[in-house]
């Protein structure tokens, strides 16, 4: 089942939400090893696919990027609360 967050952000200086669905998540944590063989293996890795339900258009590749991130850290502490 997907899980919807709100992400707060500001639009024409206006409070503004966009409702992000996460389609997929897979995460893996690192070992911090020096034996590991690659930098995944060493720092973890994270994938996320989302969906918009607004428009983002208005929205700069690093406010994007940004958003993405807060998501990535909330989808993560929801999964770590759920076990």
């Amino acid at each position: 089942m997907a899980r919807t967050y709100d992400y707060w952000t500001v639009k024409d200086g206006e409070d503004f939400v966009v409702n992000l669905t996460v389609v997929s998540f897979s995460g893996s944590k690192g070992t911090f090893s020096p034996a590991a063989s690659d930098p995944d293996e060493y720092y973890g890795s994270c994938e996320i696919e989302w969906e918009a339900e607004e428009d983002i258009s208005h929205m700069t590749e690093s406010e994007v990027a940004t958003m993405e991130e807060w998501l990535i850290n909330e989808h993560s502490d929801y999964l770590a609360d759920d076990v």
